[in-house]
Protein backbone atom coordinates (compact mmCIF):
# COMPACT_ATOMS: atom_id res chain seq x y z
CA UNK A 1 0.00 0.00 0.00
CA UNK A 2 1.43 3.43 -1.18
CA UNK A 3 2.10 5.64 2.06
CA UNK A 4 0.73 9.20 2.19
CA UNK A 5 3.86 10.95 1.25
CA UNK A 6 4.01 8.49 -1.77
CA UNK A 7 0.77 9.62 -3.07
CA UNK A 8 1.38 13.33 -2.90
CA UNK A 9 4.75 12.65 -4.70
CA UNK A 10 3.00 11.20 -7.13
CA UNK A 11 0.49 13.31 -7.33
CA UNK A 12 2.87 16.20 -7.85
CA UNK A 13 4.30 14.43 -10.72
CA UNK A 14 1.36 14.27 -12.49
CA UNK A 15 0.20 18.09 -11.73
CA UNK A 16 3.64 18.95 -13.11
CA UNK A 17 3.62 16.57 -16.10
CA UNK A 18 -0.04 17.87 -16.68
CA UNK A 19 1.22 21.38 -16.43
CA UNK A 20 3.37 20.76 -18.98
CA UNK A 21 1.90 19.27 -21.36
CA UNK A 22 -0.85 22.17 -21.12
CA UNK A 23 2.28 24.76 -21.62
CA UNK A 24 3.27 23.02 -25.09
CA UNK A 25 1.88 25.12 -28.66
CA UNK A 26 -0.93 24.32 -30.09
CA UNK A 27 -0.98 21.81 -32.95
CA UNK A 28 -1.88 22.91 -36.00
CA UNK A 29 -3.34 19.72 -38.27
CA UNK A 30 -3.86 19.27 -41.72
CA UNK A 31 -6.73 21.09 -42.85
CA UNK A 32 -5.15 23.99 -41.46
CA UNK A 33 -7.35 24.12 -38.06
CA UNK A 34 -5.59 24.73 -34.53
CA UNK A 35 -6.56 21.86 -32.21
CA UNK A 36 -5.63 21.75 -28.48
CA UNK A 37 -6.33 19.19 -25.56
CA UNK A 38 -8.91 20.47 -23.16
CA UNK A 39 -8.41 16.99 -21.58
CA UNK A 40 -4.87 17.83 -20.83
CA UNK A 41 -5.20 21.07 -19.13
CA UNK A 42 -8.05 19.81 -16.90
CA UNK A 43 -5.92 17.29 -15.57
CA UNK A 44 -4.12 19.24 -13.00
CA UNK A 45 -7.66 20.18 -11.83
CA UNK A 46 -9.20 16.48 -11.68
CA UNK A 47 -6.19 14.85 -10.01
CA UNK A 48 -6.09 17.25 -7.42
CA UNK A 49 -9.93 16.56 -6.96
CA UNK A 50 -8.90 13.08 -6.89
CA UNK A 51 -6.88 13.61 -4.22
CA UNK A 52 -8.39 15.23 -1.85
CA UNK A 53 -11.06 12.44 -2.15
CA UNK A 54 -8.48 10.13 -1.79
CA UNK A 55 -7.34 11.55 0.98
CA UNK A 56 -10.83 11.90 2.61
CA UNK A 57 -11.41 8.01 2.13
CA UNK A 58 -8.41 7.57 3.96
CA UNK A 59 -9.69 9.51 7.05
CA UNK A 60 -13.18 7.80 6.59
CA UNK A 61 -11.04 4.24 6.78
CA UNK A 62 -8.95 5.01 9.58
CA UNK A 63 -12.37 6.58 11.36
CA UNK A 64 -13.85 2.93 11.34
CA UNK A 65 -10.33 1.18 12.35
CA UNK A 66 -10.85 2.96 15.50
CA UNK A 67 -14.68 2.10 15.97
CA UNK A 68 -13.61 -1.81 15.19
CA UNK A 69 -10.97 -1.94 17.66
CA UNK A 70 -13.34 -0.06 20.11
CA UNK A 71 -15.61 -2.74 19.50
CA UNK A 72 -13.13 -5.13 19.33
CA UNK A 73 -11.94 -4.36 23.15
CA UNK A 74 -15.76 -3.81 24.47
CA UNK A 75 -16.81 -7.78 23.32
CA UNK A 76 -13.24 -8.91 25.03
CA UNK A 77 -13.93 -7.06 28.39
CA UNK A 78 -17.72 -8.33 28.22
CA UNK A 79 -15.87 -11.95 27.61
CA UNK A 80 -13.41 -11.47 30.44
CA UNK A 81 -16.17 -9.75 32.66
CA UNK A 82 -18.46 -12.83 31.85
CA UNK A 83 -16.06 -15.66 32.38
CA UNK A 84 -14.80 -13.86 35.53
CA UNK A 85 -18.43 -13.61 36.86
CA UNK A 86 -18.95 -17.39 35.97
CA UNK A 87 -15.79 -18.96 37.90
CA UNK A 88 -16.73 -16.35 40.96
CA UNK A 89 -19.99 -18.55 40.89
CA UNK A 90 -18.03 -21.46 40.69
CA UNK A 91 -15.69 -20.70 43.44
CA UNK A 92 -18.53 -19.31 45.86
CA UNK A 93 -20.57 -23.15 44.60
CA UNK A 94 -17.20 -25.14 46.22
CA UNK A 95 -17.51 -22.70 49.45
CA UNK A 96 -21.57 -23.75 49.84
CA UNK A 97 -20.97 -27.35 49.04
CA UNK A 98 -18.15 -27.75 51.43
CA UNK A 99 -20.73 -27.03 54.30
CA UNK A 100 -23.37 -29.44 53.05
CA UNK A 101 -20.55 -32.69 52.46
CA UNK A 102 -20.67 -34.81 55.16
CA UNK A 103 -18.67 -37.87 53.94
CA UNK A 104 -15.17 -38.67 55.91
CA UNK A 105 -11.85 -38.93 54.50
CA UNK A 106 -10.88 -43.07 54.02
CA UNK A 107 -7.05 -43.19 53.40
CA UNK A 108 -5.25 -41.12 51.09
CA UNK A 109 -6.77 -41.90 47.92
CA UNK A 110 -10.12 -41.32 46.92
CA UNK A 111 -12.41 -44.96 47.99
CA UNK A 112 -15.64 -45.79 45.91
CA UNK A 113 -18.49 -46.78 48.01
CA UNK A 114 -19.77 -50.35 47.46
CA UNK A 115 -23.09 -51.71 46.97
CA UNK A 116 -23.17 -52.64 50.86
CA UNK A 117 -22.39 -48.82 51.68
CA UNK A 118 -25.05 -46.93 49.03
CA UNK A 119 -28.45 -47.23 49.70
CA UNK A 120 -30.28 -49.64 47.05
CA UNK A 121 -30.42 -47.30 43.54
CA UNK A 122 -27.82 -44.81 44.60
CA UNK A 123 -24.92 -44.50 42.03
CA UNK A 124 -21.28 -44.44 43.15
CA UNK A 125 -19.72 -41.23 44.97
CA UNK A 126 -16.36 -40.61 46.12
CA UNK A 127 -15.59 -40.52 49.67
CA UNK A 128 -13.72 -36.02 50.38
CA UNK A 129 -12.82 -33.92 52.74
CA UNK A 130 -15.54 -32.10 54.81
CA UNK A 131 -14.35 -29.13 54.13
CA UNK A 132 -11.11 -27.79 52.44
CA UNK A 133 -7.78 -27.12 54.00
CA UNK A 134 -5.93 -24.17 53.91
CA UNK A 135 -3.08 -25.57 50.95
CA UNK A 136 -5.89 -27.39 49.20
CA UNK A 137 -7.81 -24.32 49.06
CA UNK A 138 -4.30 -22.03 47.78
CA UNK A 139 -3.77 -24.53 45.46
CA UNK A 140 -6.95 -24.92 43.75
CA UNK A 141 -6.37 -21.48 43.36
CA UNK A 142 -3.81 -21.01 41.54
CA UNK A 143 -5.16 -22.79 39.53
CA UNK A 144 -8.00 -21.04 38.74
CA UNK A 145 -6.34 -18.14 38.36
CA UNK A 146 -4.64 -19.84 35.51
CA UNK A 147 -8.17 -20.66 33.87
CA UNK A 148 -9.40 -17.19 34.18
CA UNK A 149 -6.03 -15.61 32.86
CA UNK A 150 -6.77 -17.75 29.90
CA UNK A 151 -3.84 -19.72 30.21
CA UNK A 152 -5.33 -23.06 29.46
CA UNK A 153 -2.16 -24.89 29.53
CA UNK A 154 -1.08 -23.70 32.60
CA UNK A 155 -4.24 -24.43 33.97
CA UNK A 156 -3.95 -28.39 32.88
CA UNK A 157 -0.81 -28.48 34.64
CA UNK A 158 -1.80 -26.80 37.88
CA UNK A 159 -5.24 -28.42 38.03
CA UNK A 160 -3.04 -31.65 37.15
CA UNK A 161 -0.82 -31.05 40.24
CA UNK A 162 -4.02 -30.30 42.56
CA UNK A 163 -5.48 -33.41 41.87
CA UNK A 164 -2.29 -35.90 42.34
CA UNK A 165 -1.24 -34.00 45.46
CA UNK A 166 -5.09 -33.53 47.22
CA UNK A 167 -7.31 -36.60 46.33
CA UNK A 168 -9.69 -36.18 49.09
CA UNK A 169 -10.13 -32.22 48.90
CA UNK A 170 -13.69 -31.14 48.19
CA UNK A 171 -12.69 -29.48 45.03
CA UNK A 172 -11.88 -32.59 43.19
CA UNK A 173 -14.93 -32.93 41.23
CA UNK A 174 -14.94 -29.67 40.35
CA UNK A 175 -10.57 -29.94 39.32
CA UNK A 176 -11.94 -32.70 37.31
CA UNK A 177 -14.46 -30.62 35.24
CA UNK A 178 -12.35 -27.63 34.64
CA UNK A 179 -9.78 -30.10 33.85
CA UNK A 180 -11.88 -30.98 31.31
CA UNK A 181 -13.28 -27.94 30.14
CA UNK A 182 -9.33 -26.58 29.44
CA UNK A 183 -8.57 -29.58 27.49
CA UNK A 184 -11.69 -29.14 25.48
CA UNK A 185 -10.51 -25.69 24.65
CA UNK A 186 -7.66 -26.61 23.65
CA UNK A 187 -9.39 -30.18 21.28
CA UNK A 188 -7.67 -32.30 23.28
CA UNK A 189 -11.30 -34.30 23.60
CA UNK A 190 -9.97 -37.45 24.79
CA UNK A 191 -8.66 -35.89 27.50
CA UNK A 192 -11.87 -33.45 28.11
CA UNK A 193 -13.83 -36.80 27.85
CA UNK A 194 -11.48 -38.40 30.56
CA UNK A 195 -11.94 -36.10 32.71
CA UNK A 196 -15.55 -35.45 32.37
CA UNK A 197 -16.41 -38.83 32.62
CA UNK A 198 -14.95 -38.68 35.92
CA UNK A 199 -17.05 -36.21 37.02
CA UNK A 200 -20.08 -38.17 35.94
CA UNK A 201 -19.61 -41.39 37.34
CA UNK A 202 -17.58 -40.82 40.36
CA UNK A 203 -19.43 -37.39 41.21
CA UNK A 204 -22.92 -38.08 40.03
CA UNK A 205 -25.01 -35.66 42.50
CA UNK A 206 -22.80 -33.07 42.28
CA UNK A 207 -23.51 -29.54 40.50
CA UNK A 208 -20.84 -29.96 37.24
CA UNK A 209 -22.48 -33.59 36.80
CA UNK A 210 -24.64 -31.96 34.41
CA UNK A 211 -22.11 -29.60 32.75
CA UNK A 212 -20.05 -32.67 32.17
CA UNK A 213 -22.62 -35.14 30.44
CA UNK A 214 -23.56 -32.14 28.61
CA UNK A 215 -20.12 -31.17 27.23
CA UNK A 216 -19.70 -35.62 26.93
CA UNK A 217 -22.40 -35.16 24.19
CA UNK A 218 -20.21 -32.17 22.73
CA UNK A 219 -16.95 -34.21 22.50
CA UNK A 220 -18.93 -36.86 21.24
CA UNK A 221 -20.24 -34.44 18.28
CA UNK A 222 -16.87 -33.20 17.67
CA UNK A 223 -15.98 -37.01 17.16
CA UNK A 224 -18.53 -37.63 14.83
CA UNK A 225 -19.89 -39.81 17.20
CA UNK A 226 -23.80 -39.11 16.12
CA UNK A 227 -25.43 -41.94 17.65
CA UNK A 228 -23.27 -41.90 20.73
CA UNK A 229 -24.04 -38.11 20.67
CA UNK A 230 -27.71 -38.16 20.31
CA UNK A 231 -28.49 -40.46 23.32
CA UNK A 232 -26.16 -38.18 25.69
CA UNK A 233 -27.49 -35.12 24.51
CA UNK A 234 -31.42 -36.88 25.31
CA UNK A 235 -30.56 -38.21 28.51
CA UNK A 236 -29.45 -34.67 29.57
CA UNK A 237 -32.62 -33.41 28.87
CA UNK A 238 -34.81 -36.20 30.52
CA UNK A 239 -32.50 -35.80 33.46
CA UNK A 240 -32.18 -32.12 34.05
CA UNK A 241 -35.18 -30.81 32.39
CA UNK A 242 -35.83 -27.63 32.51
CA UNK A 243 -32.42 -26.09 33.10
CA UNK A 244 -29.99 -24.55 31.41
CA UNK A 245 -28.11 -27.72 29.88
CA UNK A 246 -31.33 -29.00 29.11
CA UNK A 247 -31.78 -25.75 26.59
CA UNK A 248 -28.25 -26.31 25.23
CA UNK A 249 -28.44 -29.97 24.66
CA UNK A 250 -32.11 -29.35 22.83
CA UNK A 251 -30.30 -26.84 20.60
CA UNK A 252 -27.65 -28.97 19.49
CA UNK A 253 -30.35 -31.74 18.72
CA UNK A 254 -32.01 -29.55 16.72
CA UNK A 255 -28.59 -28.65 14.68
CA UNK A 256 -28.21 -32.25 14.31
CA UNK A 257 -31.33 -32.87 12.83
CA UNK A 258 -31.17 -30.05 10.24
CA UNK A 259 -27.60 -31.56 9.62
CA UNK A 260 -29.16 -35.24 8.96
CA UNK A 261 -26.89 -37.02 11.96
Amino acid sequence: MMSKNSIRYFVALMIVGGAASAALPPVVDGTGRVTSAPAQQSAPTNLLGMYNRLEQLQREVQQLQGQIEEQHYLIESLKKRQRDLYLDTDRRLVQLESGKIDLSVSGTSPSIATSSDASEGSQPSVALNKAPGEQDRLAYEKAFSSLKAGQYQQSITDFSEFVAQYPNSVYIPNAFYWLGEASYVNRDFQRADEEFNKVVSLYPEHSKAKDAMLKIGFIQYENKQWQAARETLEKVTTSYPNSTVATLAKKRLDLMRQENR
